[in-house]
């Protein structure tokens, strides 16, 4: 009975995993699109072609101010010295990507996160079977496979659900008892890293916990049998790939691709705590439940004792992510939960576990039944809540990328030069157009950029978003003709309100242009070659 019941419910996470991978699949956006996803997508090719290095030694000899910073699209930050750009991003994803692209192609790199999201249910699945508690298990993969947050990220080609997913693995593998485990999970570790680098302390709590778990069986002593070496030794490797790769695209290992210098601060943690708390509470309140179980030391709520010596383990790790997310720059919008997936199978752990030990506490089985059935019906509505996020819309969205890429493409000549910010990545890679961003540089140099650029025979356009319009006409509209944008545009797609106007000819206004289906971009259009002034 016991081994039917094990394989039933080994049946059931299989099909929550494949489930969330179907859906993420099929609703994936597919789209090198803003700044994250351009900046990863963009970066597969360049690790296939064996340079990270992209030469833009062309805006040497441009005239105005910051001019190698101009010519940046989003992702990307120049080089130390020089005028070559470099990504901006960790190599963990795109090279994953990389290698999905080369065993099945260019749409087999959106494959990947899609994957990572089933894999993320059925680590969490196995953390519970590791601490004893099947039951436990597959409740809190449910709760992790509807969650709002985990399937908005399946679907977009980020680092959140691939790393979140890797430390998933690495914590389920470690709560084992033998090297080969501790090994396993040092790897994840490592991937998680690659992923992800800011969340390595994590690997660190991990080791010390292994560490004092060693102690207590008296171990240590034997390098043999010291499960905490099995699992540092490879989990280094993910820090020394970091270093190097930092060192060699900006000039120290320690150096990141991000800029730092007011990224953290100990006033961002009321905002952030206000912002957290609040989207938890509206958007995953299963999981605001799992946070409270991790705060409590109960024999109830952690009854085996693998379940209360892995209780430490969860619970430092949340604790971590928590202390690093809300010392980071606050952001508004309800999907930066991203940054807190890392903790959502352990609150889900958490969760089940509240459920279980109230369902354990029933006298009569009618309680069990609807203790089993709030679950069911509050996982449902964490897919309704997905739903109502315009998490199955998305990839309409996100197809405006595309679609506008096109049209520039069809428009505009390869010397073209374009005008942008947001479009700025997507826009090279799908249209192949160089492009030139307005929010960076001195404002006070538009008119004489576009005069420029023109004399060069490089015709400029802008191409931007409806509240770009705004925030160009408010910061270089009193001393830039161009800026004021006070001319018909050259195309204005409908839906997504994206404008292009020709910087020259003023009086050549165009038609209104439909946003796309999401056929758009099944089709997973390469990426075209770096564009260049003459």
């Amino acid at each position: 009975m016991i081994v039917l019941r094990r394989r039933g419910l080994d049946a059931c996470a299989a099909v929550l995993a494949v489930a969330v991978t179907t859906v993420s699949l099929i609703w994936s956006t597919r789209v090198a699109a803003g700044s994250d996803a351009y900046g990863y997508v963009s970066q597969v090719d360049l690790w296939l072609r064996g340079d990270l290095h992209i030469d833009q030694e062309f805006a040497a000899h441009v005239p105005w101010p910051l001019a190698r910073w101009t010519f940046l699209p989003l992702g990307y930050r120049p080089e130390p010295d020089g005028y070559r750009i470099v990504p901006q991003y960790p190599p963990g994803l795109p090279l994953l990507m990389a290698a999905a692209k080369v065993a099945g192609g260019p749409c087999a790199m959106f494959w990947v996160v899609p994957l990572c999201g089933g894999l993320l249910v059925a680590g969490t699945y196995a953390i519970g079977l590791r601490i004893g508690r099947p039951l436990v298990g597959i409740a809190a993969a449910w709760i992790v496979a509807t969650s709002p947050t985990v399937l908005f990220m399946t679907i977009a080609p980020m680092s959140d659900v691939p790393a979140a997913s890797a430390w998933t693995v690495a914590v389920a593998s470690v709560i084992g008892e033998t090297w080969i485990a501790a090994a396993v999970g040092g790897l994840a570790a490592a991937a998680a890293i690659v992923i992800r680098p800011n969340l390595a302390p994590l690997a660190v709590i991990i080791a010390v916990w292994l560490g004092w778990r060693d102690v207590r069986a008296r171990r240590w002593r034997d390098p043999r049998r010291a499960i905490a070496i099995w699992f540092a030794a490879p989990a280094a490797l993910g820090a020394l790939v970091i270093a190097v790769v930092n060192a060699r695209l900006y000039g120290s290992p320690l150096t990141t691709g991000y800029d730092l210098t007011e990224a953290f601060a100990v006033a961002y943690i009321g905002p952030n705590l206000r912002r957290y708390v609040g989207w938890l509470v509206s958007a995953e309140p299963l999981a605001c439940a799992g946070a409270i179980a991790l705060a409590c030391r109960s024999r109830a709520l952690w009854p085996t004792r693998s379940a209360r010596s892995a209780h430490w383990l969860f619970a430092w790790i949340s604790i971590v992510v928590w202390a690093i997310y809300l010392l980071y720059v606050p952001w508004d919008a309800w999907w930066y939960l991203r940054f807190l997936l890392p903790t959502f199978p352990l609150m889900a752990i958490g969760t089940a576990s509240l459920v279980a030990t109230g369902a354990a506490r029933a006298s009569f089985t009618w309680r069990r039944a609807a203790a089993m059935a709030v679950m069911i019906a509050l996982g449902v509505e964490g897919v309704v809540q997905a739903a109502r996020r315009e998490t199955f819309n998305a990839a309409r969205g996100e197809a405006k990328y595309v679609e506008v890429a096109r049209v520039v493409a069809s428009l505009t000549d390869p010397d073209a030069v374009i005008i942008s910010a947001q479009h700025s990545g997507s826009i090279r890679y799908y249209a192949g157009r160089l492009t030139l961003r307005w929010d960076t540089g001195d404002p006070a140099w538009l008119d004489r950029t576009v005069s420029w650029l023109a004399e060069r025979g490089h015709h400029p356009y802008f191409v931007l978003e409806p509240q770009e319009v705004e925030a160009l006409k408010a910061q270089a509209g009193a001393t830039n003709r161009s800026a004021r944008l006070d001319w018909p545009p050259l195309v204005r797609f409908r839906n997504g309100g994206v404008a292009i106007y020709d910087a020259l000819r003023r009086n050549a206004g165009g038609a209104a242009v439909e946003q796309p289906s999401n056929g758009a971009i099944r089709d997973c259009p390469a990426q075209k070659p770096s564009p260049r002034l003459r």
